[in-house]
C-alpha cells in the first residue's frame, strides 16, 4: 500500500504542512531570511523523525523498541517522510486569505504562510515560536499602517489594512470577511457574482465555440480583435494569452497583463500585475488561476476546474489535432501532462 499523508501523526501532518508550504513560496519576491530560517527548521524536523522512526523499528539489541515496522504505520511515515517527497510535496490543507495587488511582496509572502499556520494546532514549542514569529510580523505591519493612515489616509493604505486585519483576525474587516467565508477562506455562495472566480468560469465558457473570422486571421469581431486591443493594443497577434488576461480584468482583478505567455509568467514568479505566484504544484491552483502549456511561452489557458488540468483555452483547437498554440478558436480542454506550470491570479 502506497505511503499516505492521512499515514502521518497530527504533528508529522503539521510539520509536513509547514514545511512544503514554506518551500514553495521560497522562490517569491519578499520570502526573506527569517522565513527561510523557519523552512530549514521545519524541514530538519521532519527529517529527524524519519531517522526517529527508523530506529524504533530496530530490534532491542540495535536500540529499538522490538516491535518492527509493524506498528503504528511506521514503514508508511517513513516512507512519506522521505527527501523526494519532501522536495516536491504540498501543504493538504490551507485557510484561503486575500493579497491584493495593493499589498507589498512582503505582506503577500507573509500572508500566504500564514494560510497554512491557521489550519493546525502547534505540536512543539519550537513550531508555535515559528507560527507567532510570522503572525507578529502581520500584526506590526497592521499597527503601522494603522498610524500611517492617521498621518496620511489613502485608499490604497486603507486596502492593506484591511488586508492584514482579515489575515491577523482582527476588528470590523475580519467579521465582515468571516461573515461571508467559510473556515477555510472559501467565498460562501450567495448567488453568481461575475467578481468571483465562479464568475471567471462562467466567462469562459461562454466564449466557447468562438472562431477567428476569417480562419487562420488571428481576428474577429467582436473577438478576438476585442480582447487583443484591450492588452496588445491592436490585433492580427497569437491571442490565447489576451483571452486569459481579459478573464481576469472582467473580474474585477487590477493590475497589469500581456498578450506574451513568457512575459506572463515572469509576473507570476515575481508576483506583479494580475499575478501573485507561480506554482507547478497542481494542489495550489483553484478555476480562474492560468497555466502554462507545453511550455512557458508556448500557449497558456485558463484553469476551470474541477481539477488542475480542467481548462478553457483562447486560440487553440478542439481536441489533441490541428494547432494546440494558433488554433483559432476557443475550447474546452483537458490538459494533463501538457501544463509545465500555472500563474496564480489575485483573488477577484
Amino acid at each position: 500500500m502506497a505511503a499516505k499523508y492521512s499515514d502521518l501523526t497530527p504533528g508529522e501532518r503539521a510539520h509536513w504542512d509547514e514545511y512544503t508550504n514554506l518551500r514553495q513560496i521560497s522562490g517569491w519576491t519578499g520570502f526573506d531570511a527569517n522565513q527561510n530560517a523557519r523552512k530549514i527548521a521545519a524541514r530538519a524536523w521532519l527529517v529527524a523523525r524519519r531517522k526517529e522512526i527508523w530506529q524504533q523499528a530496530q530490534p532491542k539489541a540495535k536500540g529499538g523498541d522490538g516491535q518492527g515496522w509493524k506498528v503504528s504505520n511506521r514503514r508508511n511515515r517513513h516512507t512519506f517522510l522521505k527527501d523526494e517527497h519532501l522536495n516536491s510535496g504540498a501543504p493538504k490543507r490551507r485557510v484561503r486569505l486575500t493579497a491584493p495587488a495593493v499589498c507589498t511582496n512582503a505582506e503577500r509572502v507573509y500572508i500566504e504562510e500564514r494560510e497554512v499556520y491557521l489550519t493546525f494546532q502547534t505540536t512543539t514549542a519550537q513550531q508555535k515560536t515559528r507560527k507567532v514569529a510570522n503572525l507578529t510580523w502581520l500584526v506590526n505591519r497592521r499597527k503601522r499602517l494603522y498610524h500611517l493612515i492617521k498621518d496620511k489616509p489613502t485608499d490604497a493604505r486603507k486596502r492593506r489594512y484591511d488586508v492584514l486585519c482579515i489575515a491577523t483576525h482582527t476588528g470590523q474587516a475580519y467579521k465582515d470577511w468571516d461573515r461571508t467565508h467559510n473556515k477555510w477562506g472559501e467565498a460562501i455562495k450567495t448567488g453568481p457574482d461575475p467578481h468571483s472566480r465562479a464568475g471567471i468560469v462562467k466567462w469562459c465558457k461562454s466564449f466557447i465555440g468562438v472562431k477567428e473570422s476569417p480562419p487562420d486571421s488571428n481576428r474577429g469581431n467582436p473577438q478576438p480583435s476585442g480582447w487583443q486591443k484591450r492588452v496588445y493594443g491592436g490585433d492580427g497577434v497569437p491571442w490565447c494569452a489576451c483571452f486569459a488576461v481579459c478573464s481576469a480584468w472582467d473580474a474585477g482583478i487590477k493590475g497589469s497583463g500581456t498578450a506574451s505567455v513568457q512575459l506572463n509568467v515572469n509576473l507570476a514568479r515575481q508576483g506583479r500585475g494580475i499575478y501573485r505566484g507561480y506554482t507547478t504544484d497542481p494542489g495550489r491552483v483553484r478555476p480562474g488561476d492560468h497555466c502554462a502549456v507545453m511550455s512557458t511561452s508556448t500557449h497558456t489557458e485558463v484553469v476551470v476546474g474541477p481539477g488542475a488540468y480542467n481548462t478553457v483555452g483562447g486560440n487553440t483547437s478542439s481536441g489533441p489535432g490541428g494547432s494546440q498554440s494558433n488554433g483559432g478558436g476557443v475550447f474546452s480542454r483537458s490538459r494533463r501532462g501538457q501544463i509545465v506550470g500555472w500563474m496564480l491570479i489575485r483573488e477577484p
